[in-house]
């Protein structure tokens, strides 16, 4: 029973470090969205939501990409093969992640993505229970997941739209892609999935060892 009281206080202080993950995490994302708004949205109608203007700021460039020379007064020439261009911005999506269910009838979309948030976040819940609490890892990688979640359904309640605002244009070898905007929630959503996927591989290995040091040792015979 003394072996208990300190096992249930550190439960306790890891439940309580869970949350505070969680709340940081979606106050992150909330007040970089905000911050967003106030800095980068120029203009927006006054009923249609889908109605707005952005702005963007440039925070990096690797290379001399065709924006940047426009920015800078730079010749076209002067354009490398290879760069990467990194903005903050302001974006609108109704959607999902890459803007998909973006056209779909306004009740029939937030009610969906009401309904799939609810039950996923249950289901984040329901597996964050049912792991040990030696399974930190895990559980960190689901708080990550529920965070994510929880901060883009709070903008899809208030504002029947999240808000994206993390942009990376890039040329690579030939190969030229506009990424779709993106935010915080969704960072944490990917790095929670990032997690369980090392965690998984972390379980496999331990479980393999287990299994080859449990096999019963077959003695060698020597000859005489």
């Amino acid at each position: 029973m003394a072996d208990m009281a300190p096992q249930a206080s550190t439960g306790r202080l890891m439940l309580i470090g869970y949350i505070l993950l969680f709340l940081a995490t979606v106050g992150l994302d909330q007040t970089t969205k905000f911050h967003a708004q106030q800095q980068y949205m120029t203009w927006s109608h006054e009923t249609d939501l889908r109605s707005y203007r952005g702005d963007h700021h440039r925070v990096m460039t690797l290379g001399i990409s065709p924006s940047y020379a426009n920015d800078k007064g730079i010749e076209r020439s002067k354009v490398t093969n290879n760069w990467l261009d990194f903005h903050l911005t302001y974006v609108r999506n109704p959607g999902a992640a890459w803007g998909s269910f973006a056209n779909a009838p306004e009740k029939v979309r937030l009610w969906l993505f009401y309904a799939i948030t609810v039950l996923v976040s249950g289901m984040i819940i329901y597996l964050f229970r049912s792991a040990h609490p030696g399974q930190r890892l895990q559980r960190t990688a689901l708080v990550f997941v529920l965070a994510g979640a929880a901060g883009n359904f709070i903008d899809r309640v208030l504002l029947k739209y999240v808000i994206d605002w993390l942009h990376f244009h890039w040329k690579i070898f030939g190969w030229e892609y506009s990424f779709p905007v993106f935010n915080w929630a969704d960072v944490a959503i990917n790095v929670g999935i990032g997690l369980m996927i090392v965690d998984s591989i972390l379980h496999e290995i331990a479980l393999r060892k287990r299994v080859r040091s449990e096999a019963p040792q077959t003695d060698q015979v020597t000859s005489p």
